[in-house]
């Protein structure tokens, strides 16, 4: 019962993160800049800048 338990809870923060990285990468190409998205979502600038990057190059 506790493995299932931990193995949702692990599952539900990737889902988290998935959205929260989405999120963020959403408001920059929307125009928000960089900085101010890696203050509220608490992701490095540099790790942001990657994760647009990434974004972009597969549209």
């Amino acid at each position: 019962m506790a493995r299932t338990l931990l193995e949702r809870l692990g599952h539900s923060a990737a889902l988290i993160d998935q959205a929260l990285v989405g999120t963020a990468a959403a408001a920059v190409a929307a125009g928000v800049a960089l900085e101010d998205v890696a203050a509220w979502s608490r992701l490095p600038v540099h790790e942001l800048a990657e994760i647009v990057t990434a974004g972009q190059d597969e549209h």
